[in-house]
């Protein structure tokens, strides 16, 4: 009977990621699985994760109803909102407006910080990590600038997009699921979160203080901006406003999702083809490991002792491992304190490369540089990764006692 059964679980299990290896397959143009492999590697693994554990809980209707719908057509529409906002020119209106602002290295940098820091409450870490890095590098090539703050600067910029996420419930994935799944209010989520990203701001203004304070003047940029799209920024503004009011139960997730759904279909069709569908996949395939997972006794005794106690050092040191979306996913069935794990899990966007997938953005960057020291990289990102993680940490302590 029992091998009876484990032949049917792992039938189950590989047809099920059969099917979504096909999905992928269709999804992306029928390139090779190899390549797809190492470009989406988090998916693959949750993937398989997923199939494993189905080995514990065949598929059935729990895994439907461990899927948040809501998260995911949240999620959906905020790439829509980037994509669209990418696309209008507005990120390279602000990135011309503050090279006119700037004209020291100091005062530079300093912007790109804190540009990186703002834009990515609303925008996600992993954008604005997109959009500054990469610009970054090239102006401080142009300039001339050393090797070692071209280096410091990129990980700050990491720093303070892990960050400045958090302070909003669309900064990032995980704020996002943890507000859904907890029924979140916004005065419960922004009392939890703000003492946290004050703090985050001045850490970061001492970094930038004290690692990117090198004389030097910077000449004007002369790169031929594109001309803003004002009423096409204006249109996705507007959805990232009803996207907030949705995070908050203020306007229903439906109504968001198909009315962005239509505007995209009838007057942006190229922006459906750049929202990432393998995200989205990989968030379904987490929650249905979560789901799985929680199933098992043994796994769920494991998890629930250290949740009740210490949830956001448990928080912390899972995201270390998996990062802190699906850490996110994972434990916060298994608590009712929605400030532990989104502490845990905010705060643990800091430390291993890892712990946030908005970091290997970065990384990535970076380590295509042929003058590129990723010795020197690696060390710094480290040492002050894990030092602010150290602060924080420190501060949770004291303030949820």
């Amino acid at each position: 009977m029992d091998a009876a059964f484990g032949r049917h679980s792992l039938c189950k299990g590989m047809s099920f990621l059969l099917s979504l290896l096909s999905l992928v397959d269709i999804i992306t143009g029928g390139k090779k699985m190899l390549a797809f492999i190492r470009r989406e590697i988090v998916f693959v693994i949750a993937a398989v994760a997923a199939v494993i554990t189905a080995f514990f809980n065949p598929p059935s209707m729990a895994w439907i109803e461990g899927i948040d719908f809501r998260t995911l057509a949240l999620l959906f529409s905020l790439m829509g909102v980037s994509e669209g906002l990418k696309s209008s020119g507005f990120f390279d209106a602000a990135a011309g407006r503050m090279m006119k602002s700037s004209g020291s290295f100091r005062t530079l940098s300093f912007l790109l910080v804190a540009i990186v820091f703002f834009s990515s409450m609303f925008f996600t870490n992993d954008v604005s990590l997109l959009m500054f890095v990469p610009f970054t590098m090239m102006l401080f090539d142009k300039e001339k600038i050393e090797e070692k703050y071209i280096i410091r600067t990129v990980v700050i910029e990491t720093i303070a997009a892990n960050l400045g996420s958090m302070t909003t419930p669309v900064g990032n994935p995980q704020n996002l699921y943890i507000c859904s799944f907890f029924n979140v209010d916004a005065p419960s989520f922004f009392a939890a979160i703000l003492p946290y990203s004050v703090v985050s701001a001045l850490l970061i203004a001492l970094l930038c203080r004290l690692f990117l304070w090198r004389k030097g003047s910077i000449t004007e940029d002369e790169r031929e901006v594109r001309k803003l799209d004002k009423e096409r920024t204006l249109l996705y503004l507007f959805f990232l406003f009803i996207a907030m009011l949705s995070v908050f139960h203020v306007i229903d997730w439906k109504l968001l999702f198909i009315s962005e759904l239509v505007i995209l279909i009838i007057f942006d069709r190229k922006i459906l083809q750049r929202i990432d569908y393998i995200l989205l996949l990989t968030f379904v395939a987490f929650f249905i490991f979560s789901v799985n997972l929680r199933s098992i006794e043994s796994v769920r005794t494991f998890i629930e002792s250290p949740m009740r106690n210490q949830p956001v050092l448990s928080s912390a040191l899972v995201s270390q491992i998996i990062s802190n979306v699906p850490a996110a996913i994972l434990l916060s069935p298994f608590t009712d304190d929605f400030r532990g794990v989104l502490i845990g899990t905010d705060i643990g966007g800091l430390g291993t490369p890892i712990a946030s997938l908005a970091s290997l953005i970065s990384m990535k960057f970076y380590f295509r540089r042929k003058e590129g020291r990723k010795g020197s990289y690696i060390l710094l990102f480290t040492v002050l990764n894990f030092a602010l993680l150290a602060v924080l940490f420190l501060m949770s302590c004291l303030m949820l006692e």
